[in-house]
């Protein structure tokens, strides 16, 4: 038989017993569909993450005190400036504050630091419009995107020039991980410093996505003296230190711990998505050994079934082969029925997975492990310190996570059902090829 007759002759077998056909689809569209879902809602997490955490400079890592008596002054930034492999440092002041917004009360950090040199810890970080404060300013602020842009119900929005007033502002009370400095967290205003400030909108930053350590979209930025002004105080909340390139890193971190011991909370960029992608590196290889429980079982189903299909078309193999068709044609039409198949529950597998993948995503993100509700394909999850208190804007760090579909991805999920249906037919299409004509056609 050419090749387009023994695929028509299989596809007319398929039709003709379509139930079981049907069955034996869907139980390879199980390996396929499994391997999409899982492998590209992980690889989409990792890549989230990667891109979440490059954005606020891999090379960045947080120093805050650690419980009470615990302060940072501008002697710590010195000795930390000369530690090995410190490129710059940034002190800053983050103090609490509301704003009111269409008539609801909004969370919002006020962060005094070293403005020009922003920069260096958010690279990705720009100003939409306006104009940044000169360090002498005491009544200039930028704003995030989501405080100029709040996008609530009867808000309206902030331009330049505009006085933003802030009340309830005082010195932030942090807690992550159980102490020391809440990142991602809105902070809660000490209520023997709390009052009321004014500032003069100056720059709006660019929308740039909640961030870690500092939220820029739902920050008011100020300079560094602003924030001592405020606070009457000559200590820090913590400073942001920029190593000199991404391998120096834990260097520096080594180098802070060495000097300071356990009186400051370290916390690098790159070690937290270090962390991340350990944890999901590890927990791909659990959900690929899933997959491969998932192909095991369709290949001992498909086998299951051709040989089934063997036995209950023993009368009409021994009519082929009566009419002279030989062992290698018979042994080719079964193996071709496995391949329309396999090709027909991997294309199904595939383009099922892809949906999978996005209802995984948002499952997840209705849990209460740390989820955020997602939109536009994706779903939002978030970082927060324990302990940390969140309001509507000034919520933890969050992730839009999008699966991450290759058509690497897919060509494998379907080369594998392809590969499961040949395997798995080749045994019962061996036993077809072998009967013996007089004897099928007596027993059936």
């Amino acid at each position: 038989m050419r090749a387009t007759d023994l695929l028509k002759f299989s596809t007319k077998a398929l039709t003709e017993r379509k139930l079981k056909a049907i069955l034996t689809i869907i139980g390879i569209m199980i390996g396929p569909a499994t391997i999409v879902a899982l492998v590209g809602a992980t690889q989409g997490y990792s890549n989230a993450a990667a891109g979440r955490f490059s954005s606020l400079g891999a090379a960045t890592v947080f120093v805050s005190p650690v419980g009470r008596g615990t302060t940072l002054t501008s002697a710590d930034v010195s000795t930390i400036e000369a530690l090995p492999g410190v490129a710059h440092v940034l002190a800053y002041d983050e103090i609490s504050g509301q704003t009111s917004q269409g008539g609801e009360t909004v969370g919002v950090s006020l962060i005094a630091t070293d403005l020009s040199q922003l920069s260096q810890v958010l690279p990705t970080l720009g100003l939409a419009q306006g104009s940044i404060p000169s360090s002498s300013d005491v009544v200039d602020a930028v704003i995030g995107s989501s405080i100029a842009y709040p996008g609530i119900q009867g808000a309206t929005n902030v331009s330049i020039a505009q006085v933003l007033t802030l009340s309830n502002v005082g010195r932030s009370t942090f807690a992550f991980g159980g102490a020391g400095v809440a990142f991602g967290g809105a902070p809660s205003a000490s209520s023997s410093a709390a009052t009321q400030r004014s500032f003069v909108v100056s720059g709006i930053f660019s929308a740039f996505g909640q961030g870690f350590g500092i939220d820029p979209d739902t920050s008011v930025f100020v300079p560094l003296a602003t924030g001592q002004l405020i606070l009457h105080s000559p200590t820090y909340s913590g400073v942001m230190v920029v190593a000199s390139g991404a391998g120096t890193v834990n260097g520096v971190v080594t180098e802070i711990e060495d000097t300071y011991g356990q009186t400051v909370r370290v916390t690098s960029i790159s070690s937290l998505l270090s962390s991340i992608q350990s944890v999901t590196s590890g927990t791909t290889t659990l959900l690929e050994a899933v997959a491969a429980t998932s192909v095991l079982v369709a290949f001992i189903g498909i086998m299951t079934t051709m040989l089934t299909s063997v036995i209950e078309r023993t009368k009409e193999i021994g009519i082929l082969k009566a009419l002279g068709t030989s062992s290698r044609g018979i042994m080719l039409t079964f193996i071709a029925e496995a391949l329309v198949v396999g090709i027909a529950g991997g294309v199904l597998g595939a383009v099922a997975g892809v949906g999978m993948s996005y209802l995984i995503i948002n499952l997840l993100s209705r849990s209460t492990l740390g989820l955020g509700g997602g939109g536009g394909g994706g779903a939002l999850v978030s970082f927060a310190g324990r302990g940390a208190t969140a309001s509507a804007s000034s919520a933890s760090t969050t992730l839009t996570i999008t699966p991450a579909i290759t058509p690497e991805l897919l060509g494998l999920a379907v080369v594998l059902a392809v590969g499961v249906g040949v395997v798995g037919g080749l045994l019962p299409a061996w036993r077809a090829s072998r009967m013996n004509p007089v004897e099928a056609l007596r027993r059936s």
